[in-house]
């Protein structure tokens, strides 16, 4: 279960500061964790060593880390999606007049679009 966790955090990282990695990181990186392959498969669709797969990944897991420590994007993001959430879920709980309604549903969908 820790590996299915490292690689949910590692596509977090990705998808936040994955530009700012090299070409070929990303490309190891995003096999790895979006295509699910093995670091011997990577080496033989990348036709490098399994060893340089291996020292990819951990650069590139040590780069996104220290982004996240300095910056904390993605911490950001997902606590501001829990709290949509959470907001959400209290909406659903009101009961509006008839010219409320209207104003609810706006801040409904607002919230939606913060969440997606």
């Amino acid at each position: 279960m820790a590996d299915m966790e490292e690689r949910v955090e590692l596509n977090y990282l990705l998808d936040f500061y994955g530009p700012l990695l090299t070409e070929h990181r990303q490309e190891v990186l995003r096999l790895y964790c979006e295509e699910d392959l093995s670091q011997q498969e990577i080496a033989d669709q990348l036709a490098i060593t399994r060893q340089g797969v291996f020292d990819a990944l951990a650069k590139a897991k040590k780069q996104l880390t220290g982004y996240e420590a300095k910056l904390g994007l993605v911490q950001r993001h997902l606590a501001l999606t829990q709290a949509a959430e959470k907001c959400l879920e209290a909406l659903s709980r009101v009961r509006p007049s008839a010219e409320d309604e209207a104003a609810l549903r706006e801040a409904r969908q607002a919230l939606d679009a913060i969440i997606r």
